[in-house]
């Protein structure tokens, strides 16, 4: 693949700010995602801040609540909706929780899923199982699976009341359409919940034109950001359906009862810590404006389509990702090697990718191909796994 001498220059400048991808093929931004210089000098001096000043001084709590809400303006502007629509959580999987157990549930009553769902999804719907009485029903959305709008819709019924998904599936890097499952999701008059862990980042997102209802956002992988932190997108004619499901300072009247907080911090639960909130700031505001959304969405899916093309040309390599639409996942399998030892030996050889081993999801080796790999680094990781079925497994 011929690299564009603008975007080569562009493109190293922009990897100069992330070290983490000089040191290694960065193929896992599905996992976690390089963090930025900026970040870490916005983490830095938040720090520091607090070592030499205390943590409460006159006007720490309004300043925090400022910052939690520009946080919320940037997101917003980024994903297409409004800054009170987004609440500040700790992972996607916490926004998960909240929207979930923010619904009133009667005991029979349905959720559709899928077979390829992260736990951070199928634990809360277990719970909401063994909570309440609700029965998680699934769609195959696995390798076969051709239709995976018929699929969901075989698994409605009088008794469903939501549909509770990923936008992009971990386990085998298929990218979910979206807008007609929002579809199906008001022709039935279910609320349309997503995990949307390996999405926001890595493929365009339009909340408002996508139709969802809640949009549960991880901060540390495409985002670029620290752990312990997220996003979650409630839509604003939902918040009569989504109860808070935690209360917090703030959250009541001096005659002692309940109010929810404006708009989507109702949903936001506990403290934040504000060196990762900082840092949070700091990668998204580096990635709207110095990186380019749009630059960055059609690089990943440019390499990504080429990465999957290279793969499906090596004997004993089986590529589980569909070919349209492409994103950044790239999911295989080599004939003959468990998926941890693929992750292994590659790590061995430069490539930090990661493994898929929970089932009944698909197994299966993943690379997470970022905006920041080179074409070199693409073809460089093919040639490393072409080389693997030669060689006995670990």
């Amino acid at each position: 693949m011929a690299v564009d001498t603008a975007t080569g220059t562009r493109l190293d400048a922009l990897r100069a700010q992330l070290p983490a991808v000089l040191q290694t093929g960065y193929f896992n931004a599905g996992s976690n995602g390089p963090i930025p210089r900026v970040a870490y000098e916005a983490a830095e001096a938040a720090t520091r801040r607090e070592l030499d000043q205390g943590r409460i001084i006159p006007g720490t709590y309004e300043g925090n609540r400022d910052r939690n809400r520009s946080v919320a303006a940037l997101a917003a502007d980024m994903f297409g909706c409004d800054a009170d629509e987004i609440a500040l959580t700790h992972s996607a999987c916490e926004g998960l929780n909240a929207a979930l157990m923010g619904m009133t549930w009667d005991r029979g009553d349905e959720v559709v899923s899928t077979t390829e769902e992260h736990p951070g999804l199928l634990l809360p719907l277990a719970l909401l199982a063994h909570r309440h009485g609700v029965v998680p029903r699934f769609a195959n959305v696995g390798e076969e699976a051709m239709n995976v709008v018929a699929a969901l819709a075989e698994q409605i019924t009088s008794r469903t009341r939501a549909i509770a998904l990923s936008h992009v599936l971990w386990s085998t890097g298929a990218m979910l359409p979206l807008r007609n499952i929002a579809d199906l999701a008001r022709e039935n008059e279910l609320l349309l919940i997503v995990d949307a862990a390996q999405s926001a980042g890595q493929v365009p997102v339009d909340l408002h034109a996508l139709g969802v209802d809640a949009y549960a956002m991880a901060g540390q992988k495409w985002l670029c950001g620290p752990e312990a932190t997220g996003l979650l997108y409630i839509r604003r004619d939902r918040f009569a359906d989504v109860a808070p499901t935690y209360a917090r300072y703030g959250q009541y009247e001096s005659s002692g009862y309940f109010l929810p907080a404006a708009g989507a911090m109702r949903y936001e639960i506990g403290e934040f810590y504000s060196p990762a909130i900082a840092a949070q700031a700091a990668a998204l505001e580096w990635l709207r404006d110095d990186v380019g959304l749009d630059w960055a969405y059609k690089r990943i899916a440019t390499l990504g389509a080429d990465c999957r093309s290279r793969l499906e040309a090596i004997d004993g390599v089986s590529v589980v990702t569909p070919t349209e639409p492409t994103a950044g996942l790239v999911n295989f399998n080599i004939a003959g090697w468990r998926p941890q030892e693929v992750a292994s030996r590659l790590y061995e050889r430069g490539y930090t990718i990661r493994y898929v081993d929970y089932k009944p999801c698909t197994v299966s080796a993943r690379a997470s191909v970022g905006w920041w790999n080179t074409e070199e680094e693409v073809a460089g990781l093919a040639q490393a796994i072409a080389e693997l079925p030669a060689e006995p497994p670990v």
